[in-house]
């Protein structure tokens, strides 16, 4: 009897457990990420990396970002997550810093689709000759962190942005 009370009592609180965990699940939705929207700067080099997000109409995330590094070289961002289709995705494209030369091919942005999001956090998937690379947002108490899984030439490169709001 005492051990059938015991399997009760761990498959009651799996079940909690897992009813706790789908209840925080959230369908990416365009609404769901408006957490993302912010004014951040990087928080190991404020005057050199930032990162803007806002919601326009529709809902859709319109974001941009820079980034200098300390020999004056660096990259301008032009972002936007939006619903296509069934889909929720990030499209992306680079530009050297006075915007002369986009670095992706003129009809080609990098496309990154949302595969989880809940609450706090959302993960995207690379798509075409990004599979495999993932940018996962996450709303800290601090801010927002910002992690990038890429590929370069076939080798993992793994790059992390704690960003925290930019004060005006």
């Amino acid at each position: 009897m005492r051990s059938n009370f015991r399997f009760q009592s761990v498959a009651v609180a799996a079940f909690l457990l897992v009813g706790a965990v789908a209840a925080h699940a959230a369908p990416c939705t365009l609404a769901g990420l408006s957490w993302m929207a912010g004014d951040w700067h990087n928080s190991a080099d404020p005057n050199g990396s930032e990162e803007r997000w806002t919601v326009a109409p529709g809902g859709v995330l319109m974001g941009s970002a820079f980034e200098f590094e300390k020999d004056g070289k660096g990259y301008a961002e032009a972002l936007t997550v939006r619903q296509e289709g069934a889909a929720i995705n990030m499209v992306l494209r680079h530009f050297d810093i006075d915007l002369g030369r986009a670095w992706e091919e003129r009809t080609a942005p990098m496309i990154f689709a949302a595969a989880s999001c809940d609450g706090r956090s959302a993960v995207f998937d690379g798509q075409g000759t990004h599979a495999g690379e993932h940018l996962t947002y996450k709303r800290t108490v601090e801010g927002l962190a910002i992690i990038g899984d890429f590929l370069h030439h076939g080798e993992p490169v793994h790059m992390e942005w704690k960003m925290i709001a930019t004060q005006n």
